[in-house]
């Protein structure tokens, strides 16, 4: 909340209570613009519509953040895991809309916004976010228009804090409720915002690439198999493996190819098994993955749409 002070003189502070002990800070800052408070996203009343593998992934990363999470969900006896998790699961979506501050939807992209539409008298005046690829802001502004919409491209880590998601708004969303979707969603990982132009590629990213690199760390746990490891070493190895490149290429900010060279010394093992790789085509066909995904994005977009 303390980087919300920048936009101050836009700001009016409804209720503050504010006190440095040492630098730190206590206590609850509350901002108010155009009507809409935003406090603090531990503190915020957060509903998710649809509790599925996304939505139940984002619900559980922000409960056990500390955030107060309920989720409406058709089978929530399926989701104990959820549950656990710190998460308050119900049938009811009219109940979780009502008793939201910020209420999310993480339904299908076909489902969306007929459910959108049906709780849009619960929605006046709401910060109200999209986990859905192929619906647009303009399609959600329509289905309820006196909610504040925002669209988030987030992904399955977010239940264990390490999803990256990309955030987009309408022109009713201010800075502040960007504010508030920048925190909330970097408590599940990494949050950055672009425009909404950028979001089918990035659901291609880091939306789907968790399947792509699953696929990827099977195929390479099989290949420890047949080396002759036992299987459940070969497979935390091979995860393990995954796992280590992906926090030197954040922690280090380096180049994936300045890694990769890293590791291979001339005529030495890992070479080889990169000559194989590229004689194999494997970086093509991931970026195909990629490109593919993302077209699909679009064509689910037009389809959407065409059904409205």
């Amino acid at each position: 909340m303390i980087a919300y002070l920048k936009n101050i003189h836009k700001v009016r502070i409804s209720w503050a209570f504010i006190m440095s002990i040492n630098g730190l800070v206590l206590g609850t800052l509350v901002l108010k613009k155009e009507g809409i408070v935003m406090s603090d996203v531990k503190e915020t009343r957060i509903s998710i519509i649809g509790a599925g593998a996304l939505g139940g992934a984002v619900a559980r990363g922000l409960a056990k953040a500390g955030c107060g999470v309920l989720a409406s969900d058709a089978h929530p006896e399926r989701l104990e895991h959820v549950k656990a998790d710190g998460v308050e699961l119900i049938l009811d979506n009219a109940q979780a809309a009502k008793d939201g501050e910020v209420v999310m939807f993480a339904l299908k992209p076909h489902l969306t916004l007929g459910v959108v539409r049906e709780l849009a008298d619960l929605l006046d005046g709401k910060l109200c976010v999209s986990l859905a690829a192929a619906v647009t802001l303009k399609m959600l502004k329509r289905a309820a228009p006196g909610a504040l919409w925002t669209r988030a491209m987030s992904s399955i880590c977010a239940a264990l804090g390490c999803a990256f998601t990309g955030i987009a708004h309408s022109d009713a969303a201010t800075e502040v409720h960007m504010g508030w979707m920048k925190d909330a969603f970097g408590l599940v990982g990494i949050a950055e915002e672009t425009e909404e132009k950028n979001l089918d590629a990035l659901t291609a990213l880091t939306g789907a690439t968790p399947a792509f690199f699953a696929t990827l760390m099977e195929a390479a746990a099989m290949g420890g198999i047949h080396a002759g490891l036992p299987k459940e070493l070969s497979y935390r190895a091979a995860a393990s493996a995954m796992l280590g490149a992906a926090r030197l290429a954040l922690s280090t900010d380096r180049h994936p190819a300045t890694l990769r060279d890293d590791v291979c010394t001339p005529g030495g093992m890992t070479i080889e098994g990169i000559y194989e790789l590229e004689r194999a085509g494997a970086r093509a066909a991931l970026m195909r993955a990629v490109l593919l995904t993302a077209e699909k994005g679009k064509v689910l977009t037009s389809r959407v749409a065409e059904d409205q």
